[in-house]
C-alpha cells in the first residue's frame, strides 16, 4: 500500500512538472549577464532580450554581475534555481576559458545547459590617433624599443589578452597588461590616455569610435572580417599561432527541464530571423548568427581545448 501511494505521489509530481513546463514562462525571467554594463555582452543581450520578451510573452529582467572575467556572474547564474526563470546570457565562454588563466576551478561543461547562441564576436586591438604607431608592426617595434612601458588593456576578455601575450612572447616583447570589468570603461581610459592600446570587441563603444576614425585599429585578433571596417590585418595571417573568437548565447543551470530548454532554443532561433532585430545588430557591428544548443556547446568545448593548447605553447615558448 505504501509503495502504491509513493508511486501515485511521484506521478502527481511529474504531472505537475510537465504542466509547469507547458505554461512556461508565466512570469518574468531573470537574465544574468556576467559582465558590467556598457560592453558588447550587455549591449547585445539587451538588444536580443527586447525581442525574446515579445516572443516568450514575459519580460526579461537583465541583471549585470561584472568582474572576474565573467566567472562570478556565471557562478551566480549556475547556482540559481533550475526552474527556467534564471538564464545566463552573453559571452559565457569567456568565463569558461578564464578559469585556466586565473587558475580557478575549471567548469564541468556537463553542468551547463547551452540553449542557443545568437552571435560570434571577434576582437580588435585599438589605439589613439597621434601615437607613434599606426600598424601592428609599428606597434610591436615601438613596444620592443620601450620594454615594459607600453600598456595594453582588455575589455574583459582574458582569452584575447592571452592571445596578445602569446604574440608578445613570440616576438620577444613585454607589455603591461590591464584587465577591465567590461568593454564599457576600457575605451574611455584608452581615449583619455590612461593606456596605450586596448583590445575590444566588435560592437563596443571602442569599435564604434574606430568606425568614426576616433581610434586606430592595429589588428584583428579573431578569424572573421570586421563589419564596416575593411582590410584589418589578422594576427593569424601575420604568422601568429593563435586567434580568439567569442560566441554569445544563453544557458541554464543543470537540471532545468528539457521542455523549457527547447522552448528557449526555439525562441532564440525565431527572433534572430526578425529583420528588424538583424538590422539593429548589424548597424551596431554585430553579426547575428544562430547556433543550436548542441552546436553552442560544441563551440564552447573547442574553445576550452584551444585555450589549453595556447597555455602550453606560452609556457614552452617562454622557457
Amino acid at each position: 500500500m505504501k509503495r502504491l501511494l509513493g508511486l501515485f505521489l511521484a506521478a502527481l509530481l511529474l504531472a505537475g512538472t510537465g504542466s509547469a513546463s507547458a505554461r512556461y514562462p508565466d512570469k518574468a525571467v531573470t537574465c544574468v549577464v556576467p559582465f558590467a554594463p556598457g560592453g558588447a555582452a550587455d549591449i547585445s543581450v539587451r538588444m536580443v532580450a527586447d525581442y525574446l520578451s515579445k516572443e516568450l510573452g514575459q519580460p526579461l529582467v537583465i541583471v549585470n554581475k561584472g568582474g572576474g572575467s565573467g566567472i562570478p556572474g556565471l557562478n551566480f547564474g549556475l547556482k540559481a534555481k533550475n526552474d527556467g526563470y534564471t538564464v545566463i546570457g552573453g559571452a559565457i565562454g569567456n568565463a569558461l576559458v578564464a578559469t585556466y588563466f586565473l587558475k580557478a576551478p575549471a567548469y564541468n561543461l556537463d553542468d551547463i545547459l547551452f540553449v542557443g547562441a545568437y552571435m560570434p564576436q571577434d576582437r580588435l586591438l585599438l589605439t589613439r590617433p597621434g601615437k607613434p604607431y599606426k600598424t601592428w608592426k609599428e606597434f610591436m617595434d615601438y613596444a620592443k624599443a620601450h620594454p615594459g612601458t607600453v600598456s595594453v588593456g582588455s575589455g574583459a576578455s582574458q582569452e584575447a589578452l592571452e592571445v596578445l601575450r602569446s604574440a608578445a612572447i613570440h616576438d620577444g616583447v613585454r607589455f603591461r597588461l590591464v584587465m577591465y570589468k567590461s568593454g564599457g570603461p576600457a575605451p574611455a581610459d584608452l581615449m583619455g590616455g590612461h593606456i596605450d592600446a586596448c583590445e575590444l570587441g566588435v560592437g563596443t563603444a571602442g569599435y564604434q569610435a574606430a568606425r568614426k576614425g576616433d581610434l586606430v585599429v592595429l589588428a584583428n585578433l579573431g578569424a572573421s572580417e570586421i563589419p564596416h571596417i575593411a582590410g584589418v590585418p589578422k594576427l593569424r595571417d601575420m604568422g601568429y599561432p593563435f586567434a580568439t573568437s567569442l560566441m554569445y548565447g544563453f544557458a541554464f543551470p543543470k537540471g532545468t527541464p528539457k521542455a523549457i530548454c527547447d522552448r528557449w532554443e526555439q525562441a532564440v532561433a525565431h527572433v534572430l530571423k526578425n529583420p528588424e532585430l538583424r538590422e539593429k545588430m548589424e548597424t551596431a557591428g554585430f553579426i547575428p548568427q544562430f547556433l543550436s544548443g548542441k552546436d553552442y556547446e560544441a563551440f564552447s568545448r573547442r574553445s576550452v581545448e584551444s585555450v589549453q593548447k595556447m597555455l602550453k605553447y606560452n609556457e614552452q615558448d617562454s622557457k
